[in-house]
């Protein structure tokens, strides 16, 4: 008997059952595919939020909260909000205005970091209590005005070209419904940003036509970008800074260049060619170290080159690279062979997230061996308020003060990283720009906002906790306040120093 002949076989009586339950599975699975096909498991995640790969994205007005890490934060927006449509509700029944009193800002960047990006949970977490803080500043006081009204919504960007595209067309949908006018926020120097700020800003087919604030952006390339500005200092600004710090330092006679030449960007390619730029031939060490962080193994290779960075016996490396590979490079400068020689590690605005990214511990040892010592140039930092006064107005400090809102509402929160501020002060130029575009339209649209930018210099320059903003043509600050900070090997965070691209910080005296 052949196999399974033994069903073949019996009588037909016999066989039917088994034929049966075997039709029945089929016609089952068959079904389950159909369904599956005509009606696809629901993706939702909240209303105007949905799954799209590994990560719910979308819109919200702080009523779902993306991690639970933003839930405190979103549930305070989502109070501000709601107090916005009720007053809005009570001034329609009273025959108030017609025109929506309030316009929307959308604040979109990536809300849930992976472990190898730039961005931690809680620079995250600080920015968007930032931009928090500037709207209660806008509903609540006076500062520049006190209409329209901002709504604030947050939007995930997530990390991938669909999830891009997919929190573009969400943003799109709302624009009519919340009167969104701008996009704040948006991440940091990368292609992938660029592109998605070129979609927001264009009023072309695909384009939404809105302004737009960075908050974080320093990459020289961005200015090419029109309807963009930016409230951190630019590349060039940031090396230009840290070159003029180390001008007069004896300890910086020589300086090795260490840049990543990962694809695509345009943070650390800019910093390394601004700061060799800015940096005097006779200073430079010869040879250029180069590492690719888009391959695996970037510990390996920075440990293998220790004798060679030995061998050019640098006084300064300047790492143009991101914070998340800082710990990978100082960590075998523990152990590099020349440790009888004093090094200075200088970085960008990036390693400001260090302190909070894995491998810290590893830096503060390395800090702590006494003969390696990490500054950087930030993007804000709060003993710069002290360091100079003049390029922080009397009230900078207000906002993040133990009277302001920032410390009403987050009182344990940590200031060092500059994020908050930096958050801040891009809702807060892109509410100085809505309100000048108020003083002439009865209804304020993304195209006017945008028309608003070249306005806000001189004069009319926003008086920023990170510092005075005065926005060139090109959408970037004018010689932008930068700090020179300094980890410590206890790991605290302190001002050295405040410069500028050009010449010093602006001041209020530059102003009148």
């Amino acid at each position: 008997m052949s196999p399974g002949s033994w069903v073949e076989n019996r009588p037909l009586w016999a066989r039917w059952p088994w034929n049966a339950v075997s039709g029945v599975a089929l016609l089952a699975l068959v079904a389950g595919v159909v369904a599956y096909v005509l009606v696809p498991p629901d993706r939702t995640c909240a209303e105007g939020v949905e799954k799209v790969g590994d990560q719910c994205i979308g819109v919200t007005d702080g009523s779902y909260a993306f991690t639970e890490n933003l839930r405190p934060v979103s549930q305070r927006i989502h109070q501000l909000n709601k107090q916005l449509e009720t007053d809005e509700k009570q001034d329609a029944k009273a025959g108030g205005k017609t025109p929506p009193r309030h316009v929307g800002i959308v604040y979109l960047m990536p809300l849930r970091p992976r472990p190898q990006d730039t961005n931690t949970p809680d620079s995250v977490r600080h920015e968007i209590e930032g931009a928090y803080t500037a709207q209660y500043e806008a509903n609540r006081t006076a500062k520049y005005g006190n209409a329209p009204k901002i709504k604030l919504l947050l939007a995930n960007s997530g990390n991938t070209a669909e999830q891009h595209k997919a929190v573009l067309d969400r943003i799109r949908d709302r624009i009519g419904t919340d009167h969104i006018v701008a996009v704040s926020g948006l991440g940091t120097s990368t292609d992938a940003t660029a592109r998605m700020i070129r979609r927001i800003t264009s009023s072309g087919k695909d384009g939404l036509n809105l302004a737009a604030t960075g908050a974080v952006l320093t990459a020289d390339t961005l200015h090419r970008i029109k309807g963009l500005v930016r409230v951190a200092p630019t590349n060039s600004d940031e090396a230009a800074a840290a070159a003029a710090y180390l001008k007069d330092k004896p300890y910086a006679r020589r300086v090795l260049v260490v840049r990543d030449s990962r694809p695509g960007d345009q943070y650390t390619s800019t910093l390394a060619k601004a700061f060799l730029r800015e940096l005097p031939e006779e200073r430079r060490v010869d040879h250029i170290e180069e590492y690719d962080s888009s391959h695996e193994g970037v510990a390996t290779a920075f440990k293998s080159r220790m004798a060679n960075l030995c061998a050019a016996k640098p006084d300064v490396v300047y790492f143009a690279g991101r914070g998340v590979d800082l710990p990978n490079f100082l960590a075998p400068l523990k152990n590099r062979p020349c440790t009888d020689r004093k090094l200075v590690v200088v970085s960008g605005d990036d390693a400001s997230q260090v302190s909070q990214a894995d491998g810290f511990e590893e830096i503060k040892e390395t800090l702590q061996s006494g003969n390696v010592r990490l500054l950087y140039t930030g993007l804000a930092h709060p003993e710069a308020w002290q360091r100079m006064k003049g390029a922080y107005p009397g009230w900078a400090a207000q906002s993040f003060g133990g009277k302001g809102q920032y410390r009403a509402a987050f009182p344990d929160e940590p200031l060092h990283d500059g994020q908050a501020i930096m958050g801040h002060d891009a809702v807060l130029t892109t509410v100085a720009a809505v309100r000048m575009a108020a003083a002439s339209n009865s209804r304020v649209t993304g195209s006017q906002t945008i028309q608003s930018w070249t306005s806000l210099h001189g004069v009319e320059s926003v008086k920023g906790a990170s510092g005075l903003i005065s926005l060139e043509n090109d959408g970037s600050p004018r010689r932008k306040a930068v700090p020179v900070i300094e980890i410590k090997p206890d790991g605290t965070v302190h001002t050295l120093d405040v410069s500028a691209g050009d010449g010093g910080p602006l001041t209020e005296d530059d102003l009148s």
